[in-house]
């Protein structure tokens, strides 16, 4: 037979246990909560950001007194595109010419497969090393992959993400 005070001991222990069990049950529920709040906000932006038909402005620079920024310009479907003013790296070429194919690339397989290579191309001409750019490069080429054709909206947030890319690999 057990000793009394040994199973006293055991049930204060159980208690105890319980005790933290809830604890930690209320602060795992509260996590889940904020995590699901911001794929909420995420998932929102997402979709002001696909439905958004203007290109947001680029990256301020110290402006001069007199000049006024100069917005994107927007792309125009049969024309090539071209970065703002920027530098005449390799990589600011390469994702100039893209820019320039994916105008002609309509199903997602092609994209992907661009996309990809771009990847790689952009990595070997960059002097940056690793980018979480390259990442999400990576991420965009596997969404597509499977895709038949790529709709107008996503093509525009595909450029989007391409002038975010140009701007955070050259600064």
């Amino acid at each position: 037979m057990a000793d009394p005070k040994e199973i006293e001991q055991l049930r204060e222990d159980l208690e105890l246990v319980t005790k933290t069990a809830k604890v930690l049950a209320t602060k795992l529920e509260k996590i889940a909560q904020n995590i699901d709040q911001i794929f909420s906000t995420l998932d929102t932006l997402s979709t002001l950001s696909s439905t958004q038909t203007s290109i947001p402005p680029p990256k301020a620079t110290k402006p001069s007194p007199t000049s006024q920024p100069t917005p994107r310009p927007k792309p125009q479907p049969s024309a090539t595109v071209d970065f703002q003013a920027g530098t005449d790296s390799k990589a600011t070429r390469l994702l100039d010419d893209f820019l320039s194919k994916l105008q002609v690339l309509n199903t997602g397989s092609d994209i992907s497969e661009a996309l990809s290579g771009l990847r790689d191309q952009v990595m070997q001409a960059s002097s940056k090393g690793f980018h979480p750019a390259f990442h999400e490069m990576g991420r965009y080429a596997n969404q597509l992959k499977n895709q038949d054709i790529i709709p107008p909206e996503e093509k525009e947030a595909l450029i989007e993400k391409v002038y975010d890319w140009k701007t955070r690999l050259v600064d």
